[in-house]
């Protein structure tokens, strides 16, 4: 049986189920949960036998947790509060927001794939753009959630 009484309705779980976030939570969330992800993946690109080393201007340079840490962490973080301080202006800029991070994600993942190293850190290190791209999207989409809610 259910209740047509609103109160009742408005307090069930599924009912909060669909609201967004307040703007930092949102940012820190997201940032939070792509550093998380990557850190797994990068242990588990360790784990199988990676090099986790990459070749630039001539040099060997190795992929480290702390590399991770910062390059997971920063562009989420940035890229959400960004969006979200600009849709402000624009609220359109949410949405705008989200295409740009999921491409972003999906088009710097080309880079790993084409550089001169083993193919489980070039797969590792283009899930990891994925994920900071999707983490970007999910962040601006609980931001325009909270002002819809």
């Amino acid at each position: 049986m259910t209740s047509s009484n609103p109160a009742e309705i408005s307090s069930s779980p599924t009912a909060r189920a669909g609201r967004g976030l307040p703007l930092w939570q949102a940012a820190v969330g997201s940032a939070l949960v792509a550093t998380a992800v990557n850190l797994i993946v990068l242990f588990i690109a360790d784990a199988a036998g990676a090099s986790l080393t990459l070749e630039l201007n001539g040099k060997a340079d190795d992929i480290v947790a702390g590399g991770v840490i910062f390059a997971s962490f920063v562009p989420p973080a940035l890229g959400v509060t960004a969006a979200a301080f600009a849709a402000r202006w624009k609220p359109v800029l949410l949405r705008v927001g989200q295409i740009v991070s999921g491409a972003l994600g999906v088009l710097t993942a080309i880079g790993p794939l084409t550089s001169e190293t083993d193919g489980g850190t070039a797969a590792s290190l283009a899930v990891m753009h994925v994920v900071v791209g999707a983490a970007g999207v999910m962040g601006l989409e609980a931001v325009r959630r909270g002002r819809n809610a």
